[in-house]
């Protein structure tokens, strides 16, 4: 596997990881442990303020996950990974875990600018893409 592809699979497991918090937040809900084990047909009252960012930061980072993966995937299969790609990877990383902690401390300006320096670092590879063509 390659390091690009490690960092994909790695944004993958962050995904996955991020349905944790929201759920401890229902559980600790007045009911919560019910409402999660029932069909959910009603709205969870008491859910701590962090919970619906927590939902909100998962949902962030999976509806990002397929361009990261359509991009990474791109870069991976053409040859146009290289150690820019490995860095701007690195750096995409660790802004999405950085902006799911801040997302879920409710914390409203670092967090958007955490945020941009992910999709920066996503424009990073797209350049690489495009670069690798050109060069051709």
């Amino acid at each position: 596997m390659t390091p690009d592809l490690l960092i994909l699979l790695s944004l993958a497991l962050l995904t996955e990881i991020l349905t944790l918090p929201p759920l401890v937040a229902r559980g600790s809900a007045p009911g919560g442990i019910r409402w999660i084990f029932y069909n959910r047909d009603t709205v969870l009252e008491g859910v701590a303020p962090w919970g619906s960012r927590a939902v909100r930061a998962h949902d962030n980072l999976a509806s990002n996950l397929a361009m990261y993966g359509a991009v990474i995937g791109i870069a991976s299969i053409t040859g146009s990974a290289n150690h820019v790609t490995l860095i701007a990877g690195i750096v995409l990383l660790i802004a999405r875990v950085l902006h799911a902690v801040i997302y879920i401390a409710g914390i409203p300006y670092l967090r958007t600018a955490v945020f941009a320096v992910a999709q920066f670092a996503m424009l990073v590879y797209v350049w690489q893409i495009i670069s690798h063509y050109l060069a051709l």
